[in-house]
């Protein structure tokens, strides 16, 4: 039996997410101006400058301060640098919990320097403590490509330290290989 998180814990998740992410923009966008900035659009679908590829490397940063997550961040250069946030959290039953392989739901927060390309997004899949390597999929659940599926992969240098992330954005037919749509 897969355990999940409480909607309201969810929701504060996902808000907290997108809150940091649009307010540290904000920051950055008035940065050495004065005065008020007047904004056509906040929220755009697919920016021509993010590509169907992102990579980075992550450090692990410890557990969440709920007591449940744990969490790596990093910094993704590139064409659309931004500041990583990844929480994982164990999906499977207490018992399981020793198991060298987990179950678990994963949320990426990705925090553009250009705002407009930041993105949070909803994964699942498995956690292999012997490989270093873990391997969720999901969908982007707002920001920039809201509704996309991607598919994310970590291999740890070592359990528990260091790694590297590749995040890969699926075609939309992607969505009929069984990922729900409604998000």
């Amino acid at each position: 039996m897969l355990v999940h998180r409480s909607t309201t814990r969810h929701i504060a998740l996902l808000v907290l997410g997108v809150s940091a992410t649009l307010g540290a923009g904000a920051l950055r966008a008035g940065a050495g101006r004065t005065g008020l900035v007047a904004t056509t659009s906040l929220i755009r679908r697919g920016s021509p400058t993010l590509g169907d590829t992102l990579a980075f490397g992550v450090e692990y940063g410890g557990i969440g301060a709920e007591g449940v997550d744990l969490i790596w961040r990093g910094y993704a250069g590139g064409p659309v640098p931004g500041q990583v946030v990844i929480r994982v959290e164990y999906a499977g039953t207490i018992d399981e919990r020793g198991m060298p392989v987990w179950p678990v739901n994963v949320w990426l927060f990705y925090s553009a320097d250009d705002y407009r390309s930041s993105f949070a997004a909803e994964l699942s899949g498995s956690m292999n403590w012997r490989s270093g390597d873990m391997q969720v999929s999901g969908i982007v659940s707002d920001g920039d490509r809201r509704g996309a599926p991607l598919e994310q992969r970590l291999r740890l240098y070592r359990p528990g330290l260091g790694g590297d992330v590749t995040v890969v954005f699926m075609p939309s037919i992607a969505l009929l290989d069984g990922i729900p749509d409604h998000f």
